[in-house]
């Protein structure tokens, strides 16, 4: 209910659409038609700095960069060759995928992080994105990576991870799945958004979900009511798709319960279902829930740290990381830009009472950062690490 109000409180601002708020191109066929995987970084960094609106100044580069898709190879070809797709989410980058995609490349794998289409160049490309999209890009890369190694892992965040779980129920030649906050379930009210994008045609502003000055340098602020749409029927086609077809395939999982994007309970509920082995799940709460089978409760109530809950976005990114870490130059407040200008005046000048969730006010954090790297990232990748043995 906080986000569609939300939305109501940006409606009479539809003169803050600019030039990032227009498609730069519809078209991502190139995604599709790469006949290598050189070829489709070359095309896509291409595709970045001809459309990002803010590639001016000495952070150009590292914006271009950080932005575009990557691969790392791993330093030793010795063993069986693996290799790891690895999608982010949702109004995301491929920069969200860096930390653990050097993770990965120490462990002996050659990483591919793929960048959606519609992402990493304007919000405005999103405006008509459809899920197909992703999966023709990502089967494409699928294919040309299985071209490079012997056995393929993906990883995924939020929609990314949905996406992931579509594409294993297609292709037999997955060997298994790393997760990470996935998109199993919609918000009723989210659903709103399929509708409001068909009368975008009516007005310009029923397009947008969220319009925001998009200081993010490396995740869209503003997001479409389209985009939302395209993973919701990504959602249902799982659903559909699971019905009828079982994988069971090793799953590392690791989910929020604070988290306000997707809804954690279903991740639980998935992976209980899941008959693959080895699985393993990491479940950041602030409470004791009960909690399934090779699921473990990792505390997230840090005071000494001064975060309050784990949020959606802070799982990926180690504490050290420029851009989101603990030092980070980014400070995520957007929860409070059309709500409360004052709160997210303190939120942008790092005078929060706390760390956390958004929305996960109390008495004692009336201003709350939105939480954007996991203090118990070393933890994780030895969680990780034990279920790598275990394959």
């Amino acid at each position: 209910m906080i986000h569609f109000w939300n939305f109501l409180r940006t409606l009479p601002i539809a003169h803050e659409l600019s030039e990032r708020h227009r498609p730069y191109a519809a078209d991502s066929a190139f995604q599709t038609q790469a006949g290598s995987i050189e070829a489709y970084l070359d095309a896509c960094r291409q595709r970045v700095e001809a459309a990002r609106t803010d590639v001016d100044g000495k952070q150009a580069a590292w914006v271009i960069e950080g932005n575009s898709p990557f691969e790392l190879k791993p330093d030793s070809n010795a063993g069986p060759r693996r290799g790891i797709l690895m999608v982010h989410g949702l109004s995301d980058s491929p920069f969200m995928m860096r930390d653990l995609g050097q993770f990965f490349q120490q462990q002996g794998f050659h990483v591919l992080a793929m960048q959606l289409p519609g992402h990493g160049t304007r919000p405005g490309d999103l405006l008509e994105v459809h899920w197909r999209d992703w999966v023709a890009s990502h089967q494409r890369l699928l294919e040309l990576l299985e071209a490079e190694v012997d056995d393929v892992f993906l990883l995924g965040f939020s929609a990314g991870a949905t996406l992931n779980l579509y594409q294993s129920l297609r292709n037999s030649t997955i060997k298994g799945l790393f997760m990470f906050a996935p998109a199993l379930r919609i918000s009723a009210m989210a659903r709103l958004a399929g509708p409001l994008s068909y009368c975008g045609s009516l007005w310009q502003r029923f397009s947008w979900f969220e319009l925001q000055p998009d200081s993010d340098y490396f995740k869209y602020e503003s997001l479409t009511n389209r985009a939302i749409h395209e993973v919701y029927e990504m959602i249902e086609a799982v659903r559909r798709l699971a019905s009828r077809t079982e994988r069971r395939l090793p799953v590392f999982v690791a989910a929020s319960e604070n988290d306000v994007a997707v809804d954690s309970r279903a991740t639980l509920d998935w992976f209980s279902q899941q008959r693959g082995q080895p699985k393993r799940m990491l479940y950041y709460s602030t409470a004791q829930p009960w909690v399934p089978e090779k699921v473990t409760v990792v505390p997230t109530h840090l005071p000494d740290q001064n975060i309050k809950s784990f949020s959606h976005t802070s799982l990926l990114q180690s504490p050290s990381n420029r851009h989101y870490g603990k030092q980070g130059e980014h400070c995520f407040c957007t929860h409070y830009y059309h709500l409360d200008p004052e709160k997210y005046r303190r939120c942008k000048a790092r005078q929060e009472d706390c760390l956390g969730e958004m929305f996960d006010e109390s008495a004692d954090c009336d201003v709350i950062r939105r939480l954007t790297y996991n203090p118990l990232f070393e933890d994780m990748l030895t969680e990780i690490k034990a279920f790598l043995d275990e394959l």
